[in-house]
């Protein structure tokens, strides 16, 4: 009790300092998919998403995922057109996440300070605000919350043997998997994760017996999701999808994200980089052998978990393969402090150096986050011109299907759109051209409330 206590309340900080910064995001409208995706369904509209397409409207990526059915069901019966209720749902279950992550972390042998790091750096990197700005991610993020329990209660059952885990780590992986493919990889990935933190060869057959069931459960969800569902995505090796891959899992080492634009955010990101391979550089050659294994098993987790970006590359689907890679950040840090502090062969002025270029290393991640994460709610502003496009296309009809809407929350968009100068298709075709061909007065717009103008990077870059 003692320990969901502690990490609750550094999850409970870190969020209010979070919310301190982005306040004004909280009144943001619903965006993109957010206008026909959280609402109330129908019961025939439920019961199909357990049969056929979970999208009734058949726009979105075709899958099997019925569980984020009944979460938007939720959302929109519950909340209704109440955008800030539905803002606040989304940190609490971003809390939630954190908080599981964090049990999750100190079950497997990190201590407080480790966590305070990692958590600290996610909750600053670009990717946290990806997730909790976008409504309808909620889906998303209580899947992430099913696979930590998974793990979570795997690493219980791998070191108790109680029945009782290993039923909750069950239920836990069919509803994280019958919300998001993302699961695919937790065969493989929580074996690994037993065999760095433990690797008790007593516990192999437990193991085992858990992989087994994993697997047992996505093979099953995946045939079903090739049955039931028509065009459902398989992963396609080839030169872009190792693209993509190798995309998600350079983005995922740096809180600020993968592409950089301006000589500011490029300064960040190159000290970053300069950071960590100092970093790796000393760890490599002061840690103790058992230290190494585990830090290269963390690196391991986060390329497994980078896995799905070989089927669709998301800039807001890297949030398991970031803590795994800021989980190996933290174990170098506490490696490398603790062995300048304790060999009796380095003089005190390295100790101080050291020290000093850990906390300026991890500051140098935790502002390029920050900077970043600000880009991220910028591109999300109602006037942001790539915003108002993607927005167009549901209330214009733009789409290959027809997509429902609520009628309040279809005029209330309208009208936004219509104080932009955008009043029908033809004028959003106009913005679409100008964008093309001459996008350089919208860049020179400045972001206010009026006018409608090119953020630094758009939502969707890594």
């Amino acid at each position: 009790m003692e320990k969901i206590v502690k990490v609750a309340a550094l999850t409970g900080l870190l969020l209010l300092i979070w919310s301190a910064f982005f306040a004004s995001t909280f009144r943001y409208p619903f965006f993109w998919d957010d206008f026909h995706l959280i609402r109330s369904y129908s019961a025939p509209e439920i019961r199909s998403a357990f049969h056929a397409f979970a999208d009734p409207d058949r726009i979105e990526t075709p899958g099997l995922r019925p569980c984020s059915i009944l979460l938007f069901n939720f959302q929109g019966s519950l909340f209704g057109e109440n955008i800030l209720a539905h803002h606040v749902f989304m940190v609490v279950l971003m809390g939630i996440f954190m908080t599981a992550a964090g049990m999750l972390l100190l079950e497997v042998g990190l201590n407080f300070c480790q966590l305070i790091i990692v958590l600290a750096l996610f909750v600053s990197s670009r990717i946290f605000d990806s997730l909790v700005l976008w409504i309808s991610l909620s889906h998303l993020l209580l899947a992430y919350i099913f696979i930590v329990l998974t793990a979570y209660f795997f690493v219980l059952w791998a070191k108790k043997g109680c029945w009782f885990w290993f039923l909750l780590m069950l239920v836990a992986c069919t509803l994280a998997t019958f919300t998001r493919e993302e699961t695919y990889s937790l065969p493989v990935v929580l074996p690994i994760l037993w065999l760095i933190s433990f690797f008790d060869r007593s516990q192999r057959r437990r193991v085992a017996l858990a992989a087994f069931g994993l697997f047992a459960i996505v093979s099953f969800h995946y045939v079903l999701w090739h049955l039931l569902v028509t065009n459902a995505l398989s992963p396609k090796f080839n030169f872009g999808a190792l693209k993509r891959l190798f995309t998600a899992i350079s983005a995922s080492w740096l809180p600020r994200g993968f592409k950089m634009v301006g000589t500011i955010d490029t300064l960040f990101g190159v000290l970053w980089i300069v950071f960590v391979v100092g970093l790796v550089s000393m760890f490599v050659k002061l840690a103790r052998p058992r230290v190494r294994w585990q830090f290269l098993g963390a690196c391991c987790l986060g390329v497994l978990l980078c896995l799905p970006a070989l089927g669709i590359g998301r800039p807001f689907g890297i949030a398991l393969p970031t803590l795994a890679f800021m989980t190996a950040i933290s174990i170098a840090v506490r490696e490398v402090s603790t062995q300048t502090q304790t060999r009796i062969d380095i003089r005190e002025w390295h100790r101080k150096a050291v020290t000093g270029g850990i906390i300026l290393g991890l500051a140098i991640g935790i502002g390029g986050g920050i900077r970043r994460s600000f880009e991220v709610a910028e591109s999300l502003r109602p006037n942001c011109a790539v915003r108002v496009l993607r927005d167009g296309e549901f209330l214009f009809d733009q789409l290959d299907h027809p997509v429902t809407i609520p009628e309040q929350r279809r005029k209330a968009g309208l009208a936004r759109l219509e104080r932009l100068g955008i009043s029908s298709a033809s004028d959003l075709s106009r913005l679409k051209s100008d964008l093309q061909n001459d996008p350089a007065p919208y860049r020179q717009n400045r972001p206010t409330e009026n006018g409608v103008f090119l953020p630094e990077y758009d939502y969707l870059s890594f």
